[in-house]
């Protein structure tokens, strides 16, 4: 679909929602898929992150909605990328069908198909994007845990295969963990230094 898309683009514009309506289904879960892909790294991307986050969420909540077309705004619906722009996309969906077809195989398949399975995918997408969300600029691998539980979750729709699900929940729960650690050592860590300092006031000033 994605190649006839381009050839269709040789010949006139082609809008970035005819697309993702040719995609149908799969768009929602592809769309997951090449938006988690900018966060996989370590660093933080500050604002960015927590923007991706929501879009990410919405997405996972389009999917539990059991939405057959993808909602994006009039404005981003419309755009209408060049050829070569179309080129380059072909060519990163492409290296991820190669990649996907290397690690994934249908299996466990109670837990991706019918809307159970879609419903289960757009759950741990919109938890997912949430933890993105969440600001900590200064916490190494904030992006790069949730986006692999969304990753995973929107990999298991496209490949149907349930082990992808089983690692997106692992990786969400190791996400809201990593969290909760990082948040409990800030403010038991505060309040220690906290204590210390009223301690050295109160030492200097006897």
């Amino acid at each position: 679909m994605l190649e006839d898309c381009v050839d269709r683009a040789e010949h006139a514009p082609l809008s970035l929602g005819g697309v993702l309506d040719s995609l149908k289904s799969s768009a929602l879960a592809l769309s997951t898929v090449l938006l988690c892909l900018p966060f996989l790294q370590p660093l933080t991307l500050g604002p960015l992150s927590s923007v991706g986050g929501l879009v990410l969420a919405s997405l996972g909540w389009q999917l539990w909605k059991g939405r057959q077309k993808l909602w994006l705004p009039a404005k981003v619906y419309e755009i209408k990328p060049s050829t070569k722009a179309w080129e380059r996309l072909l060519g990163v969906c492409r290296w991820l069908v190669k990649l996907l077809a290397k690690i994934t195989r249908e299996r466990l398949l109670f837990l991706v198909d019918n809307r159970a399975g879609e419903r289960l995918a757009g759950v741990l997408i919109a938890c997912g994007g949430v933890l993105l969300a969440v600001p900590a600029p200064f916490l190494p691998f904030n992006n790069t845990l949730p986006a692999l539980g969304m990753l995973f979750a929107a990999v298991a729709i496209l490949e149907r295969d349930g082990l992808m699900v089983a690692l997106s929940i692992f990786f969400l729960v190791a996400s809201t963990a990593y969290f909760l650690l990082a948040w409990y050592a800030l403010v038991f860590l505060g309040a220690e230094a906290s204590e210390w300092w009223d301690a050295l006031r109160a030492a200097m000033s006897g």
